[in-house]
């Protein structure tokens, strides 16, 4: 079994350019779901779910239905983390909640959800995503000049979790 993978989607690019990003620093294969079967998840020991959200909290288009069939996928063990790309100026009342699809659909799973992120770091007004003083996921802004610091921070809190799997 593999050791970590990414699975991102994206519409404009900024998903994908932040998922490079998080892949360099994790040492981790990386791939669009526009072109990536599910099935491809099961190989990986720890999993990045990561999307990019749009208008009122929803996921990429390429993740459509896939995100429906995470079910068939067994997360029992592996560790999974959750990204979501937002923009907190234009979207504060729905910023990454997109993201929580990924949590609501694995919650019962068996899954090792790690990556937590305090929600002081940014600036909106919801999210699904957001569970008392934390983003239940790494939420990613291209309009914040934070985004590399968000990246780096939780580089560190994850990547001991995954090297240990």
């Amino acid at each position: 079994m593999k050791k970590t993978g990414i699975f991102y989607a994206t519409k404009g690019g900024t998903a994908e350019a932040f998922a490079k990003q998080i892949a360099e620093k994790l040492d981790a294969d990386i791939f669009n779901m526009k072109d990536t079967k599910i099935e491809e998840i099961a190989n990986y020991k720890n999993v990045v779910l990561m999307s990019s959200n749009y208008a009122f909290g929803a996921l990429a288009d390429d993740w459509g239905g896939k995100v429906k069939n995470l079910h068939t996928i067994d997360f029992c063990c592996k560790n999974v983390a959750i990204v979501g790309v937002g923009s907190q100026e234009r979207h504060p009342d729905s910023f990454c909640s997109g993201a929580a699809d990924f949590y609501d659909k694995l919650r019962f799973s068996g899954a090792r959800f790690v990556g937590a992120v305090n929600a002081c770091n940014y600036k909106f007004d919801f999210s699904r995503l957001q569970r008392g003083n934390k983003m239940l996921g790494l939420c990613l802004d291209k309009g914040d000049d934070k985004s590399a610091s968000h990246i780096d921070s939780w580089v560190q809190q994850v990547k001991p979790i995954f090297d240990k799997a």
